[in-house]
């Protein structure tokens, strides 16, 4: 019976009671806490407040509010705006003041602040407030939730804190802005005489606790009315429990019959418990009242109560209409009109000035466009009217010394008086003077250059504006494969046109020329010079060529086909002359057929493809154009202009080509001119005959020439290796200076877009006392000291999967997880790497300052980052993000000789496991706020040797060439020069290798003695020899295997050792070296220069390799070997 009662009556105000799955038989008159949420829901909705923000203390207790307010505030569509978190209990002067950081970081984006947590915490954030202002103007409101009941007689309970003055001003005036929702006072008149009887039941048995102090009354909690509220309903309860013919035994019965009722408490209030048995809270809203007191003038008063009898949101009721003294003079709006930031009230961009600006802007670009062709017309026409192409006779001489085959016929009776330049045979041309006999190009000379002249005889030539600006064109016109017009001379009545010569005379001189051989390279060169020609005429001004035949094809010296007696077609017909009947119709044999249907047609882009189809025919069949037909020339054009289904053509029957080429140039003379393909068409056709040619028969001459020459090979080879030598030197540096992947999206031509990288590990340092230290040397001294310092430092993170950033003065950055991301073992190379960074600053000496030691500081830190290539002009691969700066800030807030190490960091380090850090503590760092950061102190030599053990199986180390590797390097050493090891975790790591060795001879697996591969000593010295020329190999050549000590992990012989079985093929593939490189496994070790020889000469000493070597006073545990590239 006890227990089930006090199971009833038990006062508890945690949430979870209420679940009935796990507390059936439970009730409670004392309101669970969440239960004032209802009544914070109710006086945000009261007063319209639909945006807030809160601020929550650490404990349990305000977490569980918090968390029901944020299910409320969704159920309401009310927005939160954020959440501040401190730490309670929270006393002044002790733990810091959270609240100046929590206002700088709320204050913009809130109105409306809820505050669940202590008195001291509102106190202080009130007055935060009130300090910068923020409650001068009304615009913000504070809410805290105070769970003890009110008490009438604190009059200033919520103007201090707890060390606070009572006569603090500013504290009740701040208290203007704040709401407070508490537990309401009693209500009831008997509640004064229960506790009086309370305090007289205290005093008898069994209680006897007695008041010492007669004067005072003892405080009677309100915890007594909640224990009377219970026993009061279990008893009622009970009793109907009874009446009803149950038994009172029966918790459950007795709990369901308290549910969703209603009871009048002791205290004078109304309350409900629910179906889960919790009593709902009766909550007061205070504000701040004016109160005739001597001790204080204001105070914290009830203004209005949450009212609700059936378990719902409750509804405020307020005392009075204006009892609440609002800064404003009313109650402020959750969210200003304009938005938090002005948002909304910033003014529309007005684009008055634009639109003028830009309609000025257009005007004048129309005007400068209209301008521009108004000026470009303008100057075209003044460049036809200027008669640019026209030539002065007396600028043409007939001979220049020592050129006597040059003539310039003026006058027909003068040809006999100078030499002519013969050219090739040919024979029956129109535009020749005498059609049945040998043809004479004419020439001379003008302005210096020796000139083709034909002669045109006209009584009235009248050069108009189409002539003219015909003739601009040619002018203009500039091409490898056309003719060039050079000018025209007017001398009455005679039309002179200056041309190009050409040397080897026309494609009719050629083809007619029984001594000249045409193989398939020149006939294909041939062919494609004079279809570009043609391509080229017709894409410009002119259209088209218009009198296209063979003889107007000539051939200069370099064997390059030009196009020629192109355009002024007008002026040729009316100076052409008719001749013999014979030589006229030859002449036709070019002409299409409907130009030879239509005399008035003089030209067409159709009609150059039909007379390239005959000429096509005529270079392979050398007879010249219908050679095969016996015919004469009249009624072979007469056959040709009858057309019909099957229109007369040279016969194709006795050509020796290919039948794509027949192809071509039957569908070239197609008697419809829209069968005839265009010259592109035709260019691809044939493309076919120029398939492994140069660009030019030039060209392909020489290649000729040059086969037979095979010294000449043997020179391009060796200048190709020096070229891929060179090749290989500038990709090497441009790898320094890039990483590998980027470098060769640069060489590709490639943009190298920004990539964000998730994680990476970046280290900073610098030198302390650099500015110092520089003051006492000379600007090369410092040169030389940082170039050692950083080459001593590159030879160490070469062996680590890292990149190096860059250097600015003492600073050097290094970064590990890009390019090339390696999951989470960046921050374990990189904090491997500071360590050895930081053993070999101890042992470097300065040799101009003996007596300094430079001091590093290092700091590094993880986090995402993005990577690219910025600039055009020395690009550099550069990292943005804001891991930058916090690896910055690390290095610059650290300590000399020590590795700072941010949190992010060591949370890596932890999960890589083998390395020590201790925590520094919180850093206050610039434009980061306190940082809680970590000294890395060292790394766990037992897991570094589990690694090197790892290692050796990962490399495959048992092998047979393995093994032999290691017995060829064994002989070299001298064991008296290792020094003995320092406990088991400092083994040596040859120790190591002779370990795995002994172990891996098993009964089971084959039994090598890896001496007997090699017959002699001398065999075993060609295989060392190996070693030093292996890429990165162990040994450079001119190392002596006397000067190694064989202390320590020896990482860079294990990865380079694993690489001797397959160096041809890591020598020839780049990539390969990249790749191994990632299957490190380990740590390296610090580096010390060691020199075995002190008696010899200073240069001999230089000239060997140096020996590196671990300082053993601070770290005993490991030493390694460095390449080449480390001295």
């Amino acid at each position: 019976m006890f227990n089930l009662l006090k199971s009833v009556l038990q006062k508890c105000a945690d949430d979870d009671v209420s679940i009935k799955s796990k507390y059936p038989t439970f009730a409670r008159t004392y309101p669970p806490v969440v239960q004032v949420t209802k009544s914070l829901v109710a006086l945000l909705l009261h007063f319209k407040w639909m945006k807030f923000t809160m601020i929550v203390g650490s404990s349990h207790k305000q977490r569980t509010i918090a968390d029901k307010l944020l299910e409320y505030a969704e159920l309401f569509n009310i927005t939160v705006n954020g959440k501040q978190e401190y730490v309670e209990p929270y006393v002044p002067f002790s733990n810091g003041n959270p609240f100046p950081g929590i206002v700088d970081r709320t204050y913009v984006d809130t109105r409306v602040y809820v505050f669940l947590g202590d008195l001291n915490g509102v106190v202080d954030l009130m007055t935060n407030l009130y300090d910068r202002g923020l409650l001068d103007t009304g615009e913000y409101i504070v809410i805290f939730v105070d769970h003890v009941t009110f008490d009438r007689t604190d009059t200033l309970k919520y103007f201090k804190r707890t060390i606070d003055n009572p006569e603090e001003k500013r504290n009740a005036d701040a208290a203007r802005s704040l709401l407070i929702i508490t537990l309401s006072p009693y209500s009831s008149e008997n509640y004064t005489q229960f506790q009086d009887k309370v305090r007289v039941f205290n005093e008898e048995p069994p209680f006897n606790f007695f008041n010492p102090f007669s004067s005072y009354q003892k405080v009677i909690t309100v915890y007594a009315a909640y224990l009377f509220d219970a026993v009061i309903l279990y008893a009622k309860a009970a009793h109907q429990l009874l009446l009803e013919g149950g038994e009172i035994t029966n918790g459950t019965a007795i709990i369901h019959s308290l549910l969703n009722q209603s009871y009048e408490s002791i205290q004078g209030t109304s309350t409900f418990i629910d179906q889960n048995g919790d009593a709902e809270g009766n909550y007061t809203l205070l504000a701040r009242m004016e109160i005739d007191n001597p001790v204080t003038k204001y105070s914290m008063q009830p203004v209005g109560h949450f009212q609700s009898s059936d378990g719902s949101l409750p509804v405020l009721r307020m005392y009075g209409p204006d009892l609440i003294d609002w800064v404003s003079g009313f109650p402020p709006i959750d969210e200003p009109e304009c938005g938090y930031r002005r948002q909304r009230c910033i003014p529309p961009k007005q684009y008055t000035l634009e639109i003028v600006l830009g309609t000025v802007g257009g005007i004048l670009v129309l005007c400068l466009i209209g301008a521009g062709i108004a000026y470009r017309n303008w100057k075209y026409e003044q460049e036809i009217a200027g008669l640019f192409w026209k030539v002065d006779k007396a600028e043409i001489h007939a001979s220049l010394s020592g050129h006597k085959n040059a003539e310039f016929v003026m006058d027909q009776d003068k040809k006999d008086a100078y030499g002519s330049k013969l050219s090739l045979n040919s024979q029956h041309s129109m535009d020749s003077r005498a059609s049945n006999q040998q043809v004479y190009a004419v020439t001379s000379y003008y302005k210096g250059q020796l000139v083709a002249i034909k002669k045109y005889e006209i009584k009235s030539l009248v050069i108009n504006r189409k002539m003219q600006k015909e003739m601009k064109v040619m002018k203009d016109l500039r091409h490898s494969n056309v003719n060039a017009f050079i000018g025209a001379c007017i001398d009455h009545p005679r039309f002179t046109i200056l041309t190009e010569y050409c040397s080897k005379g026309s494609l009719q001189d050629i083809l007619e020329n029984e001594d000249v051989k045409l193989d398939d390279m020149f006939i294909a060169s041939l062919i494609k010079d004079m279809i570009q020609g043609l391509l080229f005429l017709h894409n410009s001004e002119l259209g088209c060529h218009g009198n296209f035949k063979s003889s107007n094809c000539v051939v200069n010296s370099r064997w390059t086909l030009q196009v020629s007696d192109f355009a002024l077609l007008e002026i040729r017909a009316k100076t052409y002359r008719k001749e013999d009947e014979h030589a006229y119709y030859r002449n036709l044999f070019w002409r299409a057929p409907e130009e030879l249907r239509s005399p008035q047609k003089r030209g067409s882009s159709k009609g150059d493809v039909y007379a390239f189809g005959i000429i096509l025919h005529e270079i392979f069949g050398r007879c010249g154009p219908f050679g095969f037909c016996n015919m004469v020339p009249k009624d072979i054009v007469y056959r040709v202009i009858d057309g019909g289904m099957f229109p007369f053509r040279p016969d194709t029957s006795s050509l020796k080509c290919d039948k794509y080429i027949i192809d071509c140039m039957v569908d070239c003379w197609s008697e419809s001119p829209e069968d005839r393909p265009d010259f592109r068409c035709i260019y691809k056709t044939l493309y076919k005959m120029r398939e492994g040619m140069k660009r030019n028969i030039f060209d392909q001459i020489m290649t000729m020439m040059e086969s037979y020459q095979n010294h000449l090979e043997e020179l391009v080879e060796s200048r190709t290796i020096q070229l891929a030598d060179e090749k290989k030197k500038t990709e090497t540096l441009l790898h320094r200076m890039l990483p590998r992947p980027i470098a060769d999206q640069l060489k590709q031509g490639h943009f190298v877009k920004p990539e964000v990288y998730a994680s990476v590990t970046i280290y900073f340092s610098d030198i302390c006392g650099f500015t110092t230290l520089s003051a006492k040397i000379t600007p090369m001294e410092v040169v030389r000291m940082l170039n050692s310092l950083y080459t001593m430092f590159d030879s160490i993170i070469k062996n680590y999967d890292v990149y190096k950033v860059e250097t600015i003065g003492d600073a050097y950055m290094v970064v590990s997880g890009l390019p090339i991301r390696n999951g989470d073992t960046h921050a374990g190379e990189v904090a491997s790497m500071s360590l050895e960074l930081l053993r070999a600053i101890k042992t470097f000496r300065i040799t101009f300052l003996q007596d300094e030691t430079l001091k590093l500081r290092i700091g590094m830190h993880s986090g995402p980052c993005v990577a690219g290539v910025v600039g055009l002009t020395m690009p550099r691969y550069t990292l943005f993000g804001d891991t930058v700066n916090t690896a910055s800030r690390m290095e610059s807030n650290g300590e000399p000789l020590k590795i700072h190490c941010s949190e992010a960091c060591k949370g890596l380090l932890d999960k890589l496991g083998g390395y020590k850090l201790e925590p520094r503590g919180l850093v206050e760092m610039k434009g980061k706020g306190e940082m809680f950061t970590y000294w890395l102190i060292s790394e766990d030599a037992h897991i570094r040797r589990q690694r090197l053990q790892r290692c050796s199986q990962t490399m495959k180390m048992n092998t047979p060439w393995a093994q032999a590797t290691r017995q060829a390097y064994m002989q070299f050493s001298k064991p008296e020069i290792s020094e003995p090891s320092q406990g088991e975790d400092s083994q040596p790591f040859m120790e190591i290798f002779r370990e795995n060795e002994n172990n891996s001879s098993r009964e089971d697996s084959p039994k090598i003695n890896h001496l007997d591969q090699f017959s002699s000593p001398k065999d075993i010295r060609s295989f060392s020899s190996k070693l030093r020329y292996v890429p990165n190999g162990i040994l450079s050549e001119d190392k002596r295997f006397s000067d190694i000590k064989l202390m320590g992990s020896g990482q860079d012989i294990v990865e380079r050792t694993a690489l001797i079985s397959d160096h041809d093929f890591y020598d020839s593939d780049p990539d390969a070296q990249e790749k191994t490189r990632h299957l490190s496994v380990g740590n390296r070790t610090q580096i010390k220069l060691v020199d075995r020889a002190p008696d010899r000469p200073r240069s001999a000493r230089n000239n060997n390799r140096e020996m590196y070597k671990l300082n053993s006073e601070s770290v005993p545990e490991y030493t390694s070997l460095m390449s080449d590239s480390a001295v």
